[in-house]
């Protein structure tokens, strides 16, 4: 071979390795700001900095990180007057890194990159520049004035009071080039700001729903680009919202029903503009401000809208308007509630839907079907003579003679009403309500409609919702679907109980049994954290948790075991997905104060609570497991029991996080006290679950208090196994009392809310997924099948909200039934952390475990992926006779233990190539499932597994 030829190879093979090392570098991806995307307005003065990393190498891992900030984007790229450098960092963290700088000010823009350093010292490039900007941190940062526009209802013949929506208007002049305009904004009520015309972000029911008494949230908006030379206009429309309309339940209300936190919406906004030149000015709300009534003639949260295109104030919000005959503003008192940036996630569209068939059950009357339950609102396109008035209603089922079905939304009259101008074609959205629906009633049309004149439009909290999952059951994807769509519609602002009645309140003990489910699905940092700060507004000064948070009633005192243990639950599960310390610092006072509340009132009984312990509350024993299919209700006090050990055994975990470990230490030992106590009191020596049901007498009190208690229950051994409170022997001895329930059930659940989360979980933890794998397939009923058969769009509140025989079961329907509502839905986070096996060892999925649970083999095939802090983790498995196929993806800088189902603990090929035994001496074997550990990458493994005859046995 001559000389040139080698060196032109030996050249190649040098630029083939350089090119591999390079593919296998570390390159960052998305990054975050206290979970959200280059953030606007933060008030957290150390905001928590999270990146993701991929390579395309394997075992790939952090070493070092380096984070730069400066208050422009050149000063960054040009490494010139850096606000902040952290210099190279030894550390693997990526995940909740603190600002640690000099301190934040009030309007402070921050730009950033961040540099990483692999397992071998190799830097990555710079990242893409992210930012945040800081809101107006002290009181006196504020210049503007609350404002109000009184308006009036036009409806004196309704017996509701629904005034018009007010219309707000400021024109100022700008005649220097601007460097940055910036818009802080907050009402009570909800607000909808325009500039010049055009509206200001994306969002709905701004600023959201909080306790004003005590916190009230600001937006803030980028405006430098939408101002222009000479005149501009601010403008804003104000709506009642959960202010001043219809928030809650008749009964809890009576006689008003509205206005629980005041009477009328007011404004509060300040815009902040910097010029080129270095001057500053502020253009604030005001008495300078002039306000009118517009076309909103109602805007309700619960009763819709309405909207006389006659009485349209045509370019209101431009310059061009003349405003002499709107009348001067108000001011209004405002709240003492403290000002506050929104942490959360705003509420956006997110999807629009076209009608799937159009009928006309009787003359003149139309119901669109839009083939999914949502929540959101419908678009009207329509033409029409001047007056003709539209009436849209809205609602979840249909009658069996395809009328609409309205009983279920009780006081919600959820009623759109739209009068035309006439002439040309006609298109109008709803502002300021929301409703849960499937089916839209319209009447008043002229002409036939078509399948343009309604579109459904999809809304709600802007969470990112990435994770998927798959399988080969068309009905169990359906369901995951179901789950999904629920979430999505309840996620509105606060974790709701349903979309569609009057009611719409964040239960805590729907959240709580359906929060790893929701954590699964999306990320939700940022709304619980803004959720938990309602959830403290709301806490008792006892030290209890409300049942639903926000409380817009304060001389409520309504608390229950199984709901207020959502207040510790909830962030604990938050923190196990995010390792998010900050989030319990913020909220361990809180918990700390509920904990004694606790160990106060169950120290007076052996710190656990035996039969009848709850009489103070209301129903007496609270709502112990709610909606259960059993003869006998389970006991409250032994679930009341087992959600306080579980709250002790948590809260000790949390507060060694933050290093309280003495406190920790305490909980402990409580604990362990209390299980002693509970397992003496109610395990009999057949190891069953016993009561002493004569201590209830005849029940009076207690929410069907006449059909007795027992402490042998589906949810009573379930909940004992998934908290994990009892020692091994007993454990296996429950879980044979909780087999025998279903066997005896006909494979069917029987759980309630309080404890149907903890149900197929609880099979798998004792090696039953084959019996949780047919209960979750199952299609009698009451099951989730059931649901599927009978046209669920999304999750159904009660197992009987709709049968056959009895249809929406009449009065039952009326009380209480919402076929969107996710608490029966908390079985989904078994998709994940069973059947796809994806789980975390510690917190934050930084040991991650993938032990994808089998069953009975009726499933052939899944694909799960989770969206973790860290990066996507994916498992997809299938199985072809007795061969078992998995292949998973490992984000970088974390490690996973992989368990893979294995016969006999046979040979096993990864990549393709058999597994080396030498690499498995650091392996465990367990319960025919292999370990092997691995770092980041994708990964493929076959092996071989037994065979079933019957995979529904």
């Amino acid at each position: 071979m001559n000389k040139p030829v080698l060196f032109l190879l030996i050249g190649l093979l040098f630029v083939s390795c350089d090119q591999k090392d390079l593919n296998e570098n570390i390159v960052v991806e998305s990054v975050t700001v206290n979970y959200l995307q280059n953030p606007l307005g933060l008030d957290d003065r150390q905001p928590s900095i999270t990146w993701t990393m991929s390579s395309k190498g394997k075992n790939k891992r952090q070493s070092a990180y380096q984070i730069r900030v400066a208050d422009t984007e050149i000063k960054l790229k040009e490494n010139k007057n850096i606000t902040w450098d952290s210099g190279k960092l030894s550390s693997s963290q990526n995940t909740q890194v603190r600002y640690d700088g000099p301190a934040l000010k009030s309007g402070q823009q921050c730009y950033f990159q961040i540099k990483v350093w692999d397992e071998n010292d190799t830097a990555s490039d710079w990242s893409e520049t992210h930012f945040w900007t800081i809101g107006l941190l002290a009181k006196e940062d504020w210049k503007a004035d609350w404002i109000s526009f009184k308006t009036t209802d036009s409806g004196v013949s309704d017996s509701l009071f629904l005034p018009a929506a007010s219309y707000l208007r400021k024109p100022f002049s700008v005649s220097e080039k601007i460097k940055r305009a910036t818009l802080y904004v907050t009402s009570l009520g909800v607000f909808e700001m325009s500039l010049n015309g055009q509206k200001i972000g994306e969002d709905l029911l701004t600023p959201g729903w909080t306790d004003y008494t005590k916190r009230i949230y600001y937006k803030t908006y980028d405006l430098s680009e939408g101002l222009q030379d000479g005149t501009n206009v601010l403008g804003s429309i104000l709506g009642d919202g959960w202010y001043s309309g219809y928030v809650g339940p008749k009964e809890l209300s009576n006689p008003r029903n509205r206005e629980l936190y005041g009477l009328q919406p007011a404004l509060f906004c300040q815009l902040e503009i910097e010029y080129e030149s270095g001057k500053k000015e502020s253009i604030v709300s005001d008495e300078s401000w002039k306000g009118s009534e517009g076309p909103i003639f109602y805007a309700d949260l619960l009763m819709g809208t309405g909207y006389n295109a006659n009485l349209e104030l045509t370019d209101w919000d431009k310059p061009t308007y003349s405003d002499t005959d709107w009348s001067n503003v108000q001011l209004h008192k405002g709240s003492q509630g403290i000002l506050q940036a929104y942490p959360g996630n705003s509420i956006q569209v997110y999807d629009e839907l076209e009608p799937v068939a159009i009928t006309q059950p009787k003359e003149g009357t139309f119901i669109f079907d839009l083939g999914q339950n949502f929540a959101g609102h419908a678009r009207l396109k329509v033409s029409g003579n001047k007056n003709d008035t539209i009436v849209m209603r809205f609602g979840e089922r249909l009658h069996p003679d395809g009328t609409l079905m309205t009983e279920n939304l009780r006081f919600a009259r959820a009623t759109d009403t739209y009068i035309l101008k006439g002439g040309e074609m006609e298109e109008w959205e709803p502002k300021f309500t929301y409703h849960g629906f499937q089916y839209v009633e319209v009447t008043g049309l002229k002409t036939a409609p078509d399948t343009s004149t309604i579109t459904g439009i999809a809304f709600g909290s802007s969470i990112p919702m990435n994770s998927s999952f798959t399988s080969s059951d068309p009905m169990l994807n359906r369901l995951y679907e179901n789950v999904c769509w629920t979430q999505r519609s309840n996620f509105m602002e606060v974790p709701t109980d349903s979309p569609q009645r009057d009611e719409r309140l964040g239960w805590l003990g729907d959240v709580q049994i359906f929060s790893k489910s929701a954590l699964y699905n999306a990320n939700l940092g940022a709304f619980n954290g803004k959720w938990f700060a309602d959830v403290r507004d709301a806490q008792y000064d006892f030290g209890a948790y409300s049942t639903f948070a926000p409380r817009p009633y304060p001389e409520l005192v309504w608390y229950s075991p199984g709901w207020m243990e959502a207040g510790v639950m909830v962030p604990y599960n938050t923190y196990k997905f995010y390792k998010d310390t900050k989030m319990i610092e913020k909220h361990y006072e809180s918990m700390t104060r509920f904990m004694e509340y606790h160990i106060e009132k169950s120290s007076e009984t052996d710190y656990f609570y035996p039969e009848n312990s709850w009489t103070e509350v209301g129903p007496k024993g609270g709502f112990g497991d709610w909606l259960s299919m059993t003869e006998k209700h389970l006991a409250h006090d032994i679930m009341a029991s087992m959600y306080y050990q579980y709250t002790l055994k948590i809260m000790a975990e949390m507060s060694e996080a933050i290093g309280k470990n003495t406190a920790a230490k305490r909980y402990r030992d409580i604990y362990n006290i209390s299980v002693k106590n509970f397992i003496a009191h109610y395990i009999n020596e057949e190891r069953k679950f016993v009561i002493d049901e004569t201590a209830y007498g005849d029940g009076k009190g207690y929410f069907e208090g006449e059909k007795g208690f027992t402490g042998h229950t589906q949810s009573a051994y379930a909940t004992a196994i998934y908290f994990d409170l009892f020692p091994e022997n007993l454990k296996q001895q429950a879980g044979g009392h909780l087999v025998q329930l279903i066997e005896a059930n006909d494979y069917l659940p029987s759980s309630g809310i309080l404890g149907i989360r903890q149900l197929l979980p609880a099979l798998a933890a004792i090696g039953r997924s084959d019996l949780a794998n047919r209960i979750l397939l199952n299609k009698d009923y009451p099951s989730w099948g059931f649901q599927i058969e009978n046209g669920a769009t999304t999750i159904w509140e009660r197992w009987n909200s709709y049968t056959p025989e009895k249809g929406f079961n009449g009065a039952m329907n009326a009380k209480m039934n919402s076929f969107n509502h996710y608490a029966f839905g908390a079985f989904s986070q078994y998709l994940f952390s069973e059947i796809a096996g994806i789980a975390t060892e510690d917190a934050g999925f930084n040991t991650i475990k993938i032990q994808p649970h089998l069953g009975n083999h009726k499933l052939t095939h899944v694909a799960a992926t989770y969206e973790s802090i860290n990066g996507p983790i994916k498992s997809s498995w299938s199985i072809k006779n007795d061969r078992f196929y998995l292949e998973v993806h490992i984000p970088v800088n974390t490690i996973a233990k992989i368990h893979i189902p294995n016969k006999n603990n046979g040979q096993i090929k990864e990549n393709g190539k058999l597994v080396d035994q030498k690499s498995l001496k650091s392996s465990t074997i367990k319960k025919n499932y292999s370990v092997l550990i691995r770092g980041s990458g994708d990964y493929n493994f076959e092996s071989n597994i037994e065979t079933l005859k019957d995979p529904m046995k």
